[in-house]
């Protein structure tokens, strides 16, 4: 799992980390990881799921019951990597939240398999709802 923060600098650069990353994985994002096998653990926390295309390649934008949600997007310099930032929503609708950098979990986390996206996004999932503390 890579942290953004880390690699700010090289992101600026355009001189990108080499990966010592699980293998590839060989399937689009929605058809290898969604809504199946990678987030079945997480079910009882997803309160919604939007599949969507952007810029070229796929994105899955998920709502927590919490509150809260992940949207994961196929980074295109690097085939079968996967940026994952946490999101707030504000209202009912899949495009009603903002991105939401004020917890323990990463801004933006690059991920390679299954796991680190279900780590990350059980993360998010366990975040406290607002106006409960």
């Amino acid at each position: 799992m890579l942290n953004h923060h880390l690699h700010r600098e090289a992101i600026r650069t355009g001189e990108f980390p080499q990966l010592d990353a699980p293998p590839i994985l060989a399937q689009p994002l929605d058809h290898r990881l969604f809504p199946g096998s990678c987030l079945a653990p997480l079910s009882h926390a997803i309160a919604s799921l939007d599949r969507r295309s952007h810029q070229g390649g796929n994105q899955v934008i998920i709502r927590f019951n919490n509150g809260y949600g992940a949207i994961i997007s196929e980074y295109r310099l690097l085939q079968g990597i996967y940026e994952i930032a946490p999101l707030r929503f504000h209202g009912p609708g899949p495009d009603d939240h903002e991105f939401y950098f004020r917890s323990h979990v990463p801004d933006l986390t690059w991920c390679s398999d299954r796991e680190e996206i279900l780590s990350v996004c059980g993360q998010i999932s366990r975040l406290v709802p607002r106006g409960t503390i």
